[in-house]
């Protein structure tokens, strides 16, 4: 029940964020070049006060993901990094470590068809030993950084609601500032950028004030520009190949492995970003030995001060037939009220082998930046 609840409001925000579609997906960046890292800790405390060790509960868990995308017209690489570590006083600690990594090279430049190289490593409280794998392969497709087009729209809207536009701009003209924003590196000076923008802008002849954009105006677009963690990508790859197993994590003799990939991101409109991630690699007897990951996440900013992260993880890991699923479903509110502090607020629900029902965590912390 829980579950399903999560999932059918996961589809609504959705389905929401498509009918307020803007092409974001349409823009084709050079370069792109995506990191993303994320740390989540927890600690809970109980002293049982009549004295019964049994109920004392000291427990925590941590975890790291990172993620990094990088596609040029040539070549491209992508690196994802995931511990999570369950460490309990009074019970079974456990952890899990993936780290994954490939290489491509694509055959044409600004074709999407490439050869890969990759390497794996998983590590796990419940393997004899450290697993490692390379593979080779091929596969197609492209990432594309829309960050430009998406931060260019966001700040049309807030001149259009603010009145200084009295109308959208035109899409070459949108176009045009997306390509100045995309191109801040190319410039001496964040001043000399701002002054190409509100020339773009104001060229346009939809600026509804005389005198053109006042000192607020040129403030929120400063904000928009240099905001740090806000980033849209769209794009799509699937990955087939073969590799070989240096190191097996159930110490049995190193296989022959068939693995595939798929992965796909979509920025429906500068609010919302909806990815998906999923891997699947196995032995020659794949119905017998095989592992299966799947992530599907939804991150939407509902204000300047609030945005609302949603996902579901899944993996499988199959030895000698027997599968043992993990299911992880989280949503979490954040609150941005000043530049260095947040709220969080989290709903945590995790099915793993042996339990007997969903455990449900609920989380409430503040984060400052001191320096």
């Amino acid at each position: 029940m829980q579950r399903s609840s999560f999932v059918a409001l996961l589809l609504c925000l959705l389905a929401l964020s498509v009918q307020a579609a803007i092409p974001l997906c349409d823009y084709q960046s050079p370069l792109t070049n995506l990191s993303n890292l994320t740390l989540n800790f927890s600690y809970q405390f109980h002293n049982d006060p009549y004295g019964l060790e049994a109920n004392d509960v000291s427990q925590g868990q941590f975890g790291v993901d990172y993620v990094r995308l990088y596609d040029s017209p040539e070549y491209g690489f992508d690196v994802a990094l995931q511990n999570d570590m369950m460490i309990s006083a009074e019970d079974l600690s456990t952890y899990t470590i993936t780290a994954d990594t490939n290489y491509k090279r694509y055959f044409v430049a600004e074709q999407d068809i490439f050869a890969f190289a990759g390497a794996s490593i998983r590590s796990s409280s419940s393997f004899l030993k450290l697993g490692l794998s390379f593979s080779l392969g091929v596969g197609s497709g492209r990432f594309t950084d829309v960050t430009p087009l998406a931060k260019a729209t966001r700040i049309v809207d807030f001149l259009v609601e603010r009145g200084s536009l009295s109308d959208p701009l035109h899409p070459e003209d949108l176009k045009r500032l997306a390509l100045e924003i995309g191109s801040e590196a190319s410039y001496d000076s964040l001043a000399e950028l701002l002054e190409v923008v509100q020339e773009v802008i104001e060229d346009s002849r939809m600026v509804a004030r005389i005198g053109g954009l006042d000192a607020l105006d040129i403030s929120e677009i400063t904000r928009f520009i240099q905001e740090e963690g806000f980033a849209r990508y769209c794009g799509w790859d699937l990955k087939v190949g073969l590799g070989y197993e240096l190191l097996d994590p159930s110490g049995g003799v190193n296989d022959l492995l068939i693995s595939g990939a798929f992965n796909y991101a979509l920025a429906t409109t500068p609010k919302a970003q909806f990815l998906i991630e999923g891997s699947v690699s196995g032995a020659t007897d794949f119905l017998t030995t095989h592992r299966m990951d799947f992530t599907g996440s939804y991150d939407y900013l509902i204000s300047n001060l609030l945005s609302l992260n949603a996902a579901y993880d899944f993996a499988r890991e199959t030895w000698g037939g027997e599968p043992t699923d993990k299911h992880r479903i989280s949503l979490e509110f954040v609150l941005t009220p000043v530049e260095t502090a947040k709220v969080v607020a989290g709903v945590f629900l995790e099915h793993r082998p042996y339990f007997l029902e969903w455990s449900t965590d609920v989380t409430l912390s503040i984060q400052m930046d001191l320096l």
